[in-house]
């Protein structure tokens, strides 16, 4: 492992706080838990909690999704390793849950939305990819990659908003937001380009403390020498380290032709926007990839 990953395990790890994994019957779980129990974290189970079963059922009955559901079909929502697990994390018994290797991503956010819910100073779930390059020198996030679609104006202020406030707790870094664009600074007209303008004068009426421009090429963003010619005004200079993609089909093909043409580790989807540090992993996960999610979710104790 390189030294950030080191860093943010090691971090995790100072905590000290509980997190549930439910997916026990997968091998890949099985063996992170064994590995991050080896070195310190405290990894729950749902059965450290089997006799919270009542006072989990009435809490989950009292819930808007399913207040109308027969008592029996509650029971039966309660079976699940993961609304269980959800359901612990909510009442506080977990401070943070790490699903998905068996479970769909739809799956591991609806759950997530229903149960522990969207924080109060958030519209929406997104989600970042944390790209670490190959040398371990740079370090960026990307969002949303993995969640909303088409963001409208007020989500993409979320999610810049959240996405920036996640990269500096896992690099350390001063957050440089760039919203993204085919355009930079009124080179191109289109309705696409102007709702990301008014994202970024919502963003600056909301969040002027956090250095952010917009709108921006990827170029103009990331490449000082561009952003001399294309944005030469800009508070960025061509340096940003949190980038905001107008769509899911910006955001999800950037981050694998990074990952895979630029050979950065792509660290995600990490979600973003909810009350508790809940994650998902791809189903294609490695051991490592669950023992650096279950890390962040134990660093984000301390923040949300």
């Amino acid at each position: 492992m390189n030294s950030i990953k080191e860093d943010i395990i090691n971090r995790g790890l100072q905590s000290n706080a509980k997190i549930l994994l439910p997916e026990i019957d997968d091998a890949r779980v099985q063996e992170a838990i064994k590995e991050l129990t080896s070195i310190g974290y405290e990894i729950v189970s749902i059965d450290d909690y089997k006799d919270n079963y009542d006072s989990y059922l009435e809490m989950l009955s009292t819930m808007k999704f399913c207040k109308n559901w027969p008592y029996e079909e509650i029971k039966k929502y309660l079976e699940n390793p993961l609304h269980y697990a959800m359901i612990a994390t909510a009442n506080g018994d977990a401070d943070g849950l790490v699903a998905g290797a068996r479970t769909s991503t739809s799956d591991v956010i609806r759950s997530a939305i229903r149960i522990v819910g969207v924080s109060d100073d958030s519209n929406c779930v997104s989600s970042i990819f944390f790209m670490i390059s190959e040398d371990n020198k740079k370090y960026y996030t990307y969002s949303d990659c993995g969640v909303i679609p088409e963001p409208d104006v007020n989500q993409l202020v979320d999610i810049a908003y959240n996405a920036s406030n996640f990269h500096q707790l896992l690099s350390k870094e001063e957050p440089r937001v760039a919203f993204l664009s085919f355009s930079t600074k009124g080179s191109a007209e289109h309705y696409r380009v102007e709702k990301i303008k008014e994202a970024v004068k919502l963003f600056t009426r909301k969040h002027a403390d956090i250095l952010h421009d917009g709108e921006l090429q990827f170029d103009s963003a990331i490449v000082p020498e561009v952003a001399k010619l294309k944005a030469p005004s800009s508070v960025i200079k061509g340096n940003a380290n949190v980038l905001i993609f107008p769509n899911l089909d910006a955001g999800n093909i950037a981050y694998k032709v990074t990952e895979r043409i630029g050979k950065y580790c792509a660290l995600g989807p990490l979600l973003q926007g909810l009350k508790k540090p809940i994650h998902d992993l791809s189903r294609g996960c490695k051991v490592e990839d669950i023992i650096l999610v279950t890390a962040i979710s134990a660093l984000q104790k301390e923040v949300l």
